[in-house]
Order: structure tokens, then C-alpha cells, then sequence
């Protein structure tokens, strides 16, 4: 605007400030009011790229269900010695539905979870598995440690975009201070999330995953399941003229083509504009892999922001 006098395109910017909480408000405004948000095409720059020298766009992105497994025992905790051996540990009953979730082969025990599961394209598969890039190589120094686990019938690229995944976010429950404190605790909680491939809907893994649950549940606690929240996993076409426009600009700005891959991650709100608003859906973004995403000490390059300031005001330039 400031060289040229105005936008080539139309742009309407939409805000919010909940995609970590779920996004229910903006999942509302969007589904209620389709009328107010129509476009062309939708962009979301809130992806990243392998490297800094290494263009990217995303066409593919998982969904997620995230809950809380509270697991109940005694009405009050409880002294060990007077107690242990006849009641209920809600810690132990917890770690026995979690290992029982996910075994050590990385596989998710969850009758009906995997049966939705789509294949990749064979071009995927061969990318996946040939690994030119050595992402594989590039993740393991990225954390810092000597192995990738999971299930080894899939690439790892495989497994980090493509197929769902289980993990436990945190456990809480009984005497965590310093010191000893002989304690049965009267309740355990755990958070604990699924990523879905976009063919997996978040409400029906959620059901799966709590029925899953009180079948695992040991004798003598109660177990209740909260779904926190949940959004879908989306598969755009990169072969429509938005996508096209954004690979121009990608091309100009980093002196080379840029690669269409899929991401692990979750961003609801793609799935909600590809399929509420019926338009295309460009996910460019330029984080990169050591930015500490979720981390302590999470960054973002001031030259990967300069770098998206201009590929972005190409990006607009193309699809106009």
C-alpha cells in the first residue's frame, strides 16, 4: 500500500485468539455467518519450512481431540500402610489405561480407530520413504536424541504427518513434593490428545478413544473422560491457482521451488474454511524447525519475517 497506493486484491483479515483453547468462537462465527466471509481463497500463514533455504507449502494437516482422563478411587486420600493392598490406587489405574492405549511399538489400541485410515498417494509413499531432504537425520538432531520411535512398519515422515498418533500431555495426581509422603491418592488425572489424519473425524475418535477407555478401566475406580476440545485435519488440492500464485511467490523470494508436504500439526480452522466456506485454502507459513514450538524459549527469525513480509506482498501481487 505504501508503494503502490492500495492492495492489488481485496483482503479481509479475521482474528482470533482461541486456537489453542479449540477455536469454538471463531468455529460459530464462521459456520453462522458464512455470508461475511466470502472470498476467493483463504490464507493462513501459521506453517513453517524444513530450513531457511528450504521453501515449503502445506497441503495437509491433522486433526486433533484433546482429553482429560480423570480416574477416581477412595473419597479421601489415603495412608499406605494402613491401606495398601486393599485399595484402589488411581495413579496405578491410570498407568495401566495409558500403557494399554499405546504400546511399545508405538501401535494405538483403539478398536475402529485405524479403519478410516486412507493410503497415500504412491508419489507420497516414495518421497516418505526415500527421505531426500534426511529429515529424519535433521529431526533427531533437532531433539537431541539417538532414536526414533513409533510404529516401524511406517516411514517416520509417515508417521509425523500421516497417521494418527496418541500422547500423554501431563499426569497429575498424589504427593508431588519434596520429600515423602505415604500417600494413596483419591484421584489421578491425565491429558491426553489423538492427531487424526483428515479422513478420521475428531467427535468419532473422541467416542473410540472414551469407550477405549472404560473398557481398560481396572476394577474399583471410576474413570471419566472430558473431551476438551477437538478440530478436523484437511487435504487441500495444491494445484489451484491461489497455491500456484503462493508457489510463484515462494519461487521469487527464496530462488527456488518450493516443496508441497504435509504437517503433523493441527489448525482447525483450515479444515473449517475449506469445507464451510468452499474456497481454497493456502497454508504458507515460515517458522522453522528449531523455532521451540510449544517450548520454553519459543522463537520466530526476524529474518525469516522480513523474508515472509516479502513473499507474502508477492503472493498478493500474483493472485491478482
Amino acid at each position: 500500500m505504501a508503494v503502490n497506493g492500495a492492495l492489488p486484491v481485496n483482503v479481509r483479515v479475521v482474528i482470533e485468539g482461541e486456537e489453542e483453547a479449540g477455536g469454538e468462537s471463531i468455529a460459530h462465527y464462521v459456520q453462522i455467518y458464512p455470508a461475511n466471509l466470502q472470498c476467493d481463497a483463504a490464507f493462513i500463514c501459521d506453517t513453517g519450512i524444513p530450513a531457511k533455504d528450504i521453501p515449503a507449502l502445506m497441503y495437509g494437516l491433522r486433526g486433533i481431540t484433546y482429553t482429560e482422563v480423570e480416574v477416581r478411587g477412595a473419597n479421601h486420600d489415603l495412608h499406605s500402610g494402613e491401606y495398601g493392598g486393599i485399595a484402589p490406587n488411581p495413579l496405578h489405574a491410570l498407568a495401566l489405561i495409558i500403557t494399554s492405549l499405546k504400546g511399545a511399538d508405538g501401535h494405538i489400541n483403539i478398536p475402529g480407530l485405524y479403519e478410516k485410515m486412507q493410503k497415500p498417494t504412491a508419489e507420497e509413499l516414495a518421497f516418505w520413504n526415500e527421505d531426500p531432504l534426511h529429515f529424519n537425520e535433521a529431526k533427531l538432531e533437532e531433539m537431541g536424541v539417538t532414536q526414533l520411535t513409533g510404529e516401524a512398519d511406517y516411514s517416520p515422515m509417515e508417521r509425523m504427518w500421516a497417521r494418527p498418533t496418541l500422547e500423554v500431555h501431563g499426569i497429575v495426581g498424589g504427593f508431588t513434593g519434596e520429600g515423602a509422603k505415604t500417600v494413596i491418592p483419591a484421584v489421578a488425572k491425565a491429558k491426553i490428545s489423538l492427531r487424526l489424519p483428515p479422513e478420521i473425524h475428531s467427535e468419532e475418535a473422541f467416542n473410540l478413544f472414551e469407550r477405549r477407555v472404560h473398557e481398560l478401566a481396572p476394577a474399583g475406580v471410576t474413570v471419566t473422560v472430558h473431551n476438551i476440545h477437538g478440530g478436523e485435519g484437511v487435504l487441500v488440492s495444491p494445484d489451484t491457482a491461489p497455491m500456484r500464485a503462493a508457489a510463484a511467490a515462494m519461487k521469487e523470494t527464496f530462488g527456488k521451488e518450493p516443496l508441497f508436504l504435509r504437517e503433523g500439526g493441527s489448525i482447525p480452522i483450515a479444515a473449517l474454511f475449506y469445507n464451510v466456506l468452499n474456497v481454497p485454502v493456502v497454508l504458507m507459513g515460515f517458522g522453522l524447525p528449531d523455532d521451540n514450538l510449544h517450548s520454553p524459549n519459543e522463537k520466530y527469525s526476524l529474518s525469516q519475517f522480513y523474508k515472509g513480509i516479502r513473499t507474502v506482498v508477492r503472493f498478493l501481487q500474483n493472485l491478482a
